[in-house]
């Protein structure tokens, strides 16, 4: 048996498997987090001042990431959704004055796709509706891209 052979086979084998591990390395890992893009809302409900912000794009309700301020009676959320959201509905998680949590009854709208900012206005209705349950009602107004 020829051990030169045999030990150069093994070389050329390590060099490769290693050249391998460094392009694995060095080569772009594929996105599996989705672009973002940037959501203003000025929120405010039928009863006091909304708190929390959920989200639907199509795909479920989730809480998006970003941050809030609240200004008389009015709610400010600049929140993170995803760039290929192509739906858009909102919901608080209360406002200041429920007198228990509603069922929700809200719209969908139909947003483009994009990374622009999108800013709009939300109101969260809240009523009993007789002789059935507390149902909210939120909406979006006054859609913008920039």
């Amino acid at each position: 048996m020829n051990t030169r052979s045999t030990a150069s086979r093994l070389v050329a084998l390590g060099s490769a498997t290693a050249a391998a591990l460094l392009l694995a390395a060095a080569a772009p890992q594929s996105a599996s987090a989705e672009t973002m893009r940037t959501l203003n809302l000025a929120l405010s409900c039928s009863y006091g001042l909304p708190y929390g912000l959920s989200v639907n794009n199509g795909s479920g309700w989730y809480y998006p990431d970003g941050s809030s301020y609240a200004s008389g009676g009015v709610k400010y959320f600049t929140v993170q959704i995803p760039a290929s959201a192509t739906a858009l509905a909102i919901n608080t998680s209360f406002c200041e004055t429920d007198p228990k949590t509603p069922m929700w009854e809200g719209y969908s709208y139909a947003i483009t796709a994009g990374t622009s900012t999108i800013s709009a206005n939300g109101y969260c209705l809240d009523e009993y509706v007789y002789p059935g349950p507390f149902v909210r009602y939120c909406s979006v107004s006054g859609l913008t891209y920039s």
